[in-house]
C-alpha cells in the first residue's frame, strides 16, 4: 500500500482524510498490523488508481 500512496504522492493523513479513518490505520495497514476491511480495500483501491485485491491479506491454510 505505500507504494501505491507514494505514486498517488499522498501522505498517510491525507490519504486517511480521503476514505475516512483515522491516519493510525493508513500507518497500521501498511505495516500488516490492521486487515483492511473489504469496503476501506473498495475505496483504497479507487483513490490509488488501483484493485482491492491488493489491499486485501489473504491467510495461509
Amino acid at each position: 500500500m505505500r507504494g501505491a500512496r507514494l505514486r498517488a504522492g499522498l501522505t498517510q493523513s491525507r490519504l486517511a482524510e480521503k476514505i475516512g479513518v483515522p491516519q493510525s490505520h493508513i500507518s497500521e495497514y501498511e505495516k500488516s498490523k490492521r486487515k483492511v476491511p473489504p469496503a476501506k480495500a473498495e475505496e483504497l483501491a479507487a483513490v490509488l488508481h488501483t484493485v482491492a485485491g491488493h489491499f486485501q491479506r489473504r491467510d495461509s491454510i
